[in-house]
């Protein structure tokens, strides 16, 4: 790196001066700047400079400072970049980094949680301070009409920010990131809204005549999410065996609804039916062969278990919908339909199925997580281990 230099300037009229009085206004009031190249020896001349030092001193050791940064590669160039001009460019270059339903969840947070409140902001100036006055603000008054947000959902967007900043670091836009250790998840889970046994058999009973009373009793009997069920296809289902295996998820991505592979190995699973589900999907199959038939031609046969009436994929927000009516109809507590899945493994877990099971049905990664999750229903089966240990015991003598 070449050598750099200091000199002093009139602090009146901005005039470089040698003496000690400006020769054009003179004044005897001048400040110190440094000038130094920082590109490397051969390239072209790349200058820094920066005035207002009150001693030679002062601009010598902030010289000295950006050549170390400048070789040590640690230094950041100054930018006048907002925050949410950094966002506008960060958004689009990590499309194709993440799963789509992930990277709509990214642009949703930035848009309208962001960007609102900390968007004007020069991004090299955001503070820790800023980032958990950001999260404060949300929690009380960060919903579109009003309220605040959940601590989950204020945790989810301090998670987006961070990793927006992290990448800033990591793209030498940023010297730290200051989302940081501003944001803890939140203790505690929120309570778990589930069916009862007889809930769930009312439930059934209830849309026994729907056209989609078999997606209904699968979601309910086989803990599959949402999107999985949507996403079955007939060449997953062996009736005859009565398993079905998970490979696919309907999901709502950065380009709209499209299909993707479970997120882990462990969500690629086979999962056993019981013979009234069996009964139920096999029912189905029929009935969706008369449609396909009635339909002619212009059925669109994408090999979908559960499908519209002209084969076309189903809407995962219009099936909830239509869960959620299904429910208020049958007068039962409000759940959505991503709980019938907490249903069925609280139900297991009560009814003493083992936890390894649960865990392989539900495509967990661990027993550990299957067991964290569904913590309310150990209490059921430490009562059920206590009387079997003791019946086991007192039947001896």
């Amino acid at each position: 790196m070449r050598a750099g230099r200091t000199y002093k300037r009139c602090s009146r009229c901005g005039k470089a001066v040698t003496t000690r009085r400006c020769g054009v206004c003179g004044s005897d009031r001048f400040s110190w700047t440094y000038r130094v190249d920082v590109a490397p020896e051969g390239a072209l001349r790349e200058q820094r400079s920066k005035g207002g030092f009150a001693t030679k001193a002062a601009a010598l050791d902030a010289m000295h400072g950006l050549q170390s940064a400048v070789a040590s590669g640690t230094h950041i160039e100054p930018s006048r970049r907002t925050v949410a001009a950094y966002l506008e460019e960060w958004l689009p270059a990590i499309r194709r980094e993440v799963r789509g339903g992930t990277w709509t969840s990214y642009e949703l947070h930035v848009r309208a949680y962001i960007v609102p409140h900390i968007g004007r902001l020069p991004l090299q100036q955001l503070t820790r301070a800023a980032v958990k006055s950001l999260y404060a603000t949300l929690a009380d008054s960060g919903r579109v009409r009003g309220g605040g947000l959940s601590p989950k959902a204020v945790h989810n967007t301090h998670l987006v920010l961070r990793k927006a900043l992290a990448d800033a670091v990591e793209d030498r836009v940023l010297a730290h990131n200051p989302a940081d250790g501003a944001h803890r998840l939140p203790t505690g889970r929120p309570e778990m809204l589930t069916w009862a046994a007889e809930q769930l058999d009312a439930f059934l009973a209830s849309v026994r005549p729907d056209r989609y009373f078999a997606l209904w009793r699968l979601a309910a009997m086989t803990g599959m999410r949402r999107g999985e069920v949507i996403g079955l296809r007939w060449s997953d289902v062996d009736l005859e065996a009565g398993t079905l295996r998970v490979q696919q998820q309907r999901v709502r991505g950065a380009d709209g609804l499209t299909y993707a592979p479970p997120k882990t190995a462990k969500g690629r699973r086979n999962i056993g039916l019981d013979p009234a589900t069996v009964a139920a999907v096999r029912a189905h199959r029929v009935a969706q062969v008369q449609e396909r038939i009635a339909f002619g031609p212009g059925y669109v046969d994408g090999g979908l278990v559960f499908a519209r009436p002209d084969g076309s994929a189903l809407d995962p927000d219009v099936v909830s919908q239509a869960f959620e009516r299904h429910a208020r109809r049958a007068g039962l507590p409000r759940i959505r339909l991503h709980d019938l899945r907490h249903t069925h493994a609280t139900l297991a877990l009560s009814a003493g199925i083992h936890p390894k099971v649960v865990q392989e049905r539900l495509g967990h990664s661990s027993v550990a997580l299957t067991l964290d999750v569904y913590s309310h229903a150990i209490p059921a089966m430490q009562a059920d281990a206590a009387d079997r240990i003791a019946a086991l015991v007192d039947g001896v003598g």
